[in-house]
């Protein structure tokens, strides 16, 4: 499903996506399209794409602050000023995490591309998830370290929530992932406390 479209870059691999609203497109999407730890793609050339996750997510209020009467109510904005721009946006950061060749090939980790301004970026489906974690013979998670490095304190969280969706996905490999989960779930709490990492 399109979310978005990108606006800004923070780094090679941090980007901000600004999410569609209402009449953008034909589909709004729902909170739960754009929720923390969604896998996101956004289209390269030559049928690649890059992978990212959701990690945060920001809302944008220009008029926020600004104080005085307003000429029109804002109901009565699109007949009375209908020039006017709704600058309010709804803003998610999406931290890249891979990238998949145009032979389906999958690479994990910091992408050798970076996303281009504009990009779309769409919702990635169970089975293009799937895909991109499955490994011989167990699911790959090359992508934890950078993600660890980027933020200790907030992508603990993002990798528990990424676990439990490849849960589901890798059932066959659950007692794998689920002992990840523990590990990442006792880091997540015991480092705030100044803890080993």
């Amino acid at each position: 499903m399109l979310i978005g479209k990108i606006i800004k870059s923070n780094s090679h691999t941090d980007y901000i996506c600004q999410v569609y609203g209402h009449s953008e497109v034909e589909v709004t999407p729902t909170a739960d399209d754009y929720a923390f730890g969604t896998f996101v793609r956004t289209a390269q050339e030559d049928d690649r794409w890059l992978v990212g996750i959701i990690y945060d997510t920001v809302l944008f209020n220009p008029e926020f602050g600004r104080l005085g009467p307003r000429l029109s109510p804002e109901a009565e904005l699109s007949i009375f000023s209908p020039d006017y721009l709704n600058e309010k946006a709804l803003l998610v950061g999406i931290i890249s995490v891979g990238m998949v060749d145009s032979s389906g090939g999958v690479i994990q980790g910091i992408p050798p591309l970076a996303a281009k301004s504009e990009a779309l970026v769409h919702t990635m489906a169970d089975e293009q998830v799937r895909t991109f974690h499955a490994g011989s013979p167990d699911p790959q998670l090359a992508y934890a370290p950078v993600l660890l490095a980027k933020d200790p304190q907030l992508m603990p969280h993002m990798l528990q929530t990424v676990l439990k969706k490849l849960v589901v996905l890798f059932p066959e490999h659950k007692n794998l992932l689920s002992v990840l989960g523990s590990e990442l779930s006792w880091k997540a709490q015991i480092s705030p406390l100044g803890g080993s990492q």
